[in-house]
């Protein structure tokens, strides 16, 4: 049996530091002691979810490695799952483009033995680690999403842009100058 931890245990009112093993603490650290305490090995039956999750720490980077750290030492790489709530938030690109370039500290990394945040532990976060608790591979994925309603709109979204999203105006300085010195 799986577990899916939806928040990973998160509670936003509480400073997400490194993890404390005195019990004392609530938050992400309330998960690892249980799972500390059950004998739950990383990349077993347990994955963390983000949910909300991330969408609260992205604003405080360094509450935001400790966090994602933890869980990633915690529950492992494969067991850490994408998760936005963006039905209660709308939409999540913000939250994306935040965790393509989020980056955990070399100081943390080295102080508490969390990972780099390298290309592929985020693919696994964004999806790859869902598809496995699914029981797909990518490859099935792509197949099915190849050609559902929402890749068909996208197509003709793409033969006929709407809105376009084209930009007006000088594009590069050279450009930019032309406006005042025609001749030039």
């Amino acid at each position: 049996m799986n577990f899916l931890i939806y928040h990973s245990g998160f509670v936003s009112t509480v400073t997400e530091k490194a993890y404390d093993a005195s019990g004392k603490s609530d938050g992400i650290d309330t998960l690892i002691a249980s799972l500390r305490k059950h004998q739950v090995k990383p990349n077993s039956n347990v994955y963390a979810e983000l949910g909300s999750t991330w969408r609260f720490l992205m604003r405080d980077p360094e509450q935001a490695a400790h966090a994602l750290g933890k869980l990633i030492v915690a529950c492992g790489e494969n067991n850490v799952l994408w998760g936005t709530d963006s039905i209660w938030y709308g939409s999540p690109q913000d939250q994306i483009q935040a965790f393509r370039t989020f980056q955990i500290s070399a100081e943390l990394r080295e102080r508490h033995g969390y990972p780099e945040m390298t290309p592929a532990l985020r693919a696994k976060i964004f999806g790859l680690n869902a598809a496995n608790v699914y029981g797909l591979t990518p490859t099935e994925v792509k197949r099915y999403t190849a050609r559902d309603s929402v890749a068909r709109k996208r197509m003709a979204y793409l033969e006929k842009p709407d809105p376009h999203f084209r930009t007006y105006g000088p594009k590069t300085r050279r450009e930019f100058l032309r406006v005042f010195d025609p001749a030039g």
